[in-house]
């Protein structure tokens, strides 16, 4: 069974020509955007502003480091970072689709929205979340 790591956060894709995409919301006053959904925007400090917005599944990365200890349900060495969404906000991720080295990305680098398993829970359970791989497969095994 596949259970999502927090309902509300990401569109998982139906069929082949369905993108997946991350749900957010965006200032109708001043265009700030966030991920996860906020009520008050925090750039303008309204609270009947923001809407929901959804964004990817296309990024460029921004910064990102290999893990070499993980906390349970993670396993070592993997890569995690921040992307800033094409038509949205920067965001923590993990990163998939690339050996787990410092050499195998490239700040700038476009990247792409996967749903995909981030661990399983006690009873075995996949939970699925957001991640972002290369466009490119640069640096795949």
């Amino acid at each position: 069974m596949k259970l999502p790591l927090k309902e509300g956060l990401f569109h998982q894709p139906e069929s082949g020509q369905d993108k997946p995409y991350l749900i957010g919301s965006r200032c109708s006053v001043c265009g700030y955007t966030s991920f996860p959904k906020k009520e008050v925007c925090l750039k303008c400090l309204r609270d009947d502003t923001m809407e929901e917005a959804r964004f990817g599944p296309y990024a460029t990365l921004d910064s990102f480091a290999v893990m070499q200890v993980a906390p349970p349900g993670f396993f070592p060495p993997y890569i995690q970072g921040y992307v800033k969404l094409n038509d949205g906000p920067k965001v923590f991720t993990l990163i998939t689709g690339c050996e787990p080295k410092e050499d195998a990305l490239q700040l700038g680098e476009a990247m792409e929205l996967v749903i995909d398993k981030i661990r399983e829970d006690e009873n075995g359970h996949e939970i699925i979340g957001w991640k972002f791989k290369p466009v490119t497969g640069r640096g795949r095994p």
